[in-house]
């Protein structure tokens, strides 16, 4: 499980890494703009998804109250090394700019990644070790970056019209209650303006509240389910929120920043051998 967890920890930077624009943000949105005017006559739809997107860009506003989110979450699909936490419960709490917590919820088999800043630390020890090994030796003072969009406050609002909706239909969430099923990727401009490998997105969100409750991503390297139980967004969570709890201090141990983000940027060439 440990190497799963460390998985399920890497692809949140990874992701964010994947999907920033590689050229001008400026002309890329313009490409976006032009791509948005083809599409006022499914207007509804992509109301929609602005606002499933709002919340989560929100982080990113310099000056938004809204930094922190809490997620509780089961990984339904994923690659082989996620295999062992398939279906059980994890906690992913995020601050910005530079705090992430993942946790398994199940007191039984705790396993935690904390990031808080430059400092990271892991539990159980084995755990940690496993993460440490990952990484080799980078140059003295590398730093961990921050999680971050490529955009300005004013161009985040603007993100919906980077996407490109490929299905939109009326559907139920988990629990049986009225949800939207959206399926998007970025639009061809942006795909080519980016130059990133091709994706698609899929989401069950509900309509009452647009809460997304399922969100599906694949694309030629990545295939992944998540069904996301609960989240909320607040200003910050406690300080002692990315500190290690009285009951684990004993066998959590540090990882040096240059070490874990050696170890993210080879996530795709590491193979760890139990």
């Amino acid at each position: 499980m440990a190497y799963s967890l460390f998985l399920v920890f890497a692809l949140q930077v990874d992701v964010m890494r994947a999907i920033a624009p590689k050229r001008s943000f400026v002309g890329i949105l313009a490409l976006g703009l032009l791509s948005a005017a083809q599409l006022l006559h499914a207007q509804n739809k992509y109301d929609v998804l602005a606002r499933i997107l709002q919340p989560y860009g929100a982080l990113f506003y310099s000056k938004g109250l809204t930094k922190a989110l809490q997620m509780d979450v089961i990984v339904r699909e994923g690659p082989p090394l996620a295999a062992e936490i398939l279906n059980q419960p994890l906690r992913v709490t995020l601050e910005m700019p530079d705090k992430l917590r993942i946790e398994t919820i199940d007191p039984e088999h705790r396993m935690v990644v904390c990031r808080n800043g430059q400092r990271v630390w892991a539990y159980p020890r084995d755990f940690a070790a496993t993460i440490a090994i990952a990484g080799v030796p980078a140059p003295k003072g590398a730093k961990i970056p921050d999680f971050r969009l490529p955009l300005k406050d004013q161009q985040i609002v603007w993100l919906p019209v980077l996407f490109q909706i490929l299905r939109f239909e009326q559907s139920s969430d988990a629990s049986g209650e009225p949800a939207w099923r959206i399926d998007f990727h970025f639009s061809p401009e942006i795909s080519r303006a980016t130059k990133c490998d091709p994706w698609v997105a899929s989401v069950v969100v509900k309509q009452d509240d647009f809460q997304v409750r399922c969100l599906h991503i694949e694309s030629a390297s990545l295939k992944g389910t998540i069904d996301i139980l609960a989240s909320r967004f607040e200003t910050s969570f406690p300080p002692e929120t990315w500190e290690a709890e009285p009951e684990l201090a004993n066998d959590a141990t540090a990882i040096p920043a240059e070490r874990f983000a050696s170890a993210l940027e080879r996530l795709d060439e590491v193979r760890i051998h139990r």
